[in-house]
């Protein structure tokens, strides 16, 4: 089975725009399917989707996705410029928004945001041992 050895990255910037979503998930899938990293492209592709949402419904402006992996190891970040520090919300069962961040944190093995002067970074990891095809 192929694995790559060096760690690799990815970037996209996306246009402040609702078709963004989709494209990310096309290329998140395409990536990890190109790596062989099939055994995580459901989980990275929703939760990158629920922060890509997020860029776009609180930020007015482009934004940026990184995809990085290491033996073990891969994570997105999604940079926007919207202001505040995102949490997670308990969202009611008939609510159609607000559980976002709360899939994030159930699904991923370490998540975050740093801030920054012109907006923050919201990212994900999730260990990708057991890799397999």
């Amino acid at each position: 089975m192929f694995k790559p050895e060096q760690p690799w990255s990815y970037g996209l910037s996306i246009p402040h725009d609702p078709r963004a979503v989709g494209v990310v998930r096309a290329t998140i899938r395409s990536v990890l399917a190109a790596a062989r990293l099939d055994c995580i492209v459901d989980t990275v592709e929703l939760l990158a989707s629920e922060l890509v949402t997020n860029a776009y419904r609180y930020s007015e402006a482009d934004a940026y996705v990184s995809m990085d992996w290491e033996p073990g190891d891969f994570r997105v970040s999604v940079w926007d410029h919207g202001g505040g520090s995102p949490k997670p919300q308990s969202a009611d069962a008939d609510d159609e928004q607000g559980r976002g961040l709360a899939l994030v944190e159930s699904c991923a093995d370490e998540w975050g945001v740093r801030d920054y002067p012109n907006g923050k970074n919201v990212w994900f990891r999730l260990a990708t041992k057991g890799e397999s095809r």
